[in-house]
């Protein structure tokens, strides 16, 4: 996404590490960095205002935005994208930014968001749910054509439909990088009713077991059985002591 109206006004560093870096934090300064563009261009150090930097970010033009940097003093602008940004994992604050140069003519790969549209058939009508597998694809474009997301529209979805990459209708100027099978969407049985249909699909699944209790005079014919053959008032036999003779 270009946005032609943001202009981020930056210094070079003249000096580097972690000590000079502090310092610049403290002077609501972030450290950065500016490479790419070919082989013949330098990689600088730079240092950006925080809240110029803040702003931009509150904008959302951080994922795949491409703005100007104006090096102070001088009428030099560069083409540029964030390419990292590195922030405190406690405190959230910023403590470093890349910047990677873009060549307007010359196309790149990017990442860009899937957009999910609609509601399918299949969950609207069918009682489904929608899996949504892909988040983000691959694309291939010039840096004024970089899309702010990959619209996918499932309305036409029923049960047990899936979405793949081939089925996408996007602009011509725009090449997606992913395999033409990879699936973006699939429209499923919600799991308990998949769980439901694997019971009535095994024969004699899902019936309750029948419990067979011994009636009373059936209980009383084992004990006399057991008891056959003893004699009444007989006892049974003592224990030997371990070590006894036979």
């Amino acid at each position: 996404m270009l946005q032609q109206d943001v202009t981020i006004e930056v210094e070079k560093r003249t000096q580097t590490g972690k000590n000079a870096s502090n310092r610049l934090r403290e002077a609501d300064l972030i450290p950065a960095v500016l490479y790419g563009g070919g082989r013949d261009m330098e990689t600088w150090s730079l240092q950006v205002p925080r809240k110029g930097l803040l702003l931009l970010l509150r904008k959302g033009f951080h994922d795949n935005a491409i703005f100007q940097l104006k090096l102070k003093g001088t009428d030099q602008l560069r083409h540029v994208m964030i390419r990292d940004l590195t922030v405190d994992p406690i405190t959230r604050s910023m403590l470093h930014v890349d910047f990677v140069r873009i060549l307007m003519d010359k196309k790149l790969k990017v990442k860009s968001a899937v957009e999910i549209v609609g509601v399918p058939n299949g969950v609207k009508n069918q009682g489904g749910m929608l899996n949504v597998v892909t988040h983000e694809l691959t694309i291939e474009c010039l840096p004024a054509d970089i899309p702010h997301s990959i619209q996918v529209d499932v309305t036409e979805m029923g049960l047990h439909d899936s979405f793949r990459v081939s089925d996408l209708k996007i602009d011509e100027k725009l090449k997606v990088v992913d395999n033409a099978d990879r699936v973006i969407a699939h429209v499923a049985v919600p799991r308990a009713e998949e769980a439901a249909a694997a019971v009535e699909a095994v024969p004699g699944a899902g019936e309750p077991e029948i419990a067979v209790k011994k009636g009373k005079k059936e209980e009383e014919g084992a004990a006399g059985a057991d008891a056959k053959g003893a004699k009444p008032g007989a006892k049974a036999p003592a224990a030997k002591p371990a070590g006894a003779k036979k």
